[in-house]
């Protein structure tokens, strides 16, 4: 009888969720260059403005005439933010697919890897509310000529979401280590 974790549909399954996890990293890192990139470009098209954050959308601000590279520096460095975040998120399911790909589902590199999955998420939560405010306090002030601006605080379901599903990674991390502690007491009396 073949234990399910080593089944071949379930290795697969593991990666292809790596896999999976990967190419959006890199495709919202892609997505944030190109977004200050081509709000640097100015312009009045649609598309230039759908490229504003939607936090500077919600705020009600346009897209600024042209922005210099300092300040798509300043604006890629705020974004920066949950992205650092994400990539803490996304290092952390690695090693969590890593550990199951080997069929070590209740081994401490997978409990280490729920409890930073768990850290990831809730710091991507604030770092989101943070990044909000920077990038609607960066381009008001800008679009002002630099001589005020707004700060806008949101807290929305996405940021929500984060922070609850950061802590049920965190308790999941505590169920495994649970599952850990058995599984080495079950493997003693063996």
């Amino acid at each position: 009888m073949t234990n399910d974790l080593q089944s071949p549909a379930f290795q697969r399954l593991s990666r292809l969720l790596n896999g999976l996890t990967w190419a959006c990293g890199l495709l919202g890192v892609g997505f944030s260059v190109a977004r200050w990139v081509g709000l640097g470009q100015g312009g009045e098209s649609a598309w230039h403005s759908l490229l504003l954050p939607l936090q500077a959308q919600l705020a009600g601000l346009k897209p600024p005439p042209s922005l210099s590279w300092p300040w798509q520096l300043a604006g890629l460095g705020l974004e920066c933010l949950p992205l650092a975040a994400l990539a803490l998120s996304l290092l952390s399911l690695r090693s969590i697919c890593a550990a199951f790909i080997a069929g070590e589902v209740f081994s401490g590199q997978a409990v280490r890897g729920f409890k930073r999955l768990g850290q990831g998420l809730m710091a991507m939560a604030l770092l989101s509310v943070l990044y909000g405010a920077g990038v609607t306090a960066l381009l008001s002030w800008l679009a002002s000529g630099q001589h005020g601006g707004i700060v806008a605080v949101s807290l929305g379901s996405f940021e929500i979401s984060l922070l609850i599903l950061g802590l049920l990674m965190r308790l999941l991390s505590q169920v495994m280590a649970e599952g850990q502690r058995l599984k080495a007491e079950t493997e003693a009396f063996v």
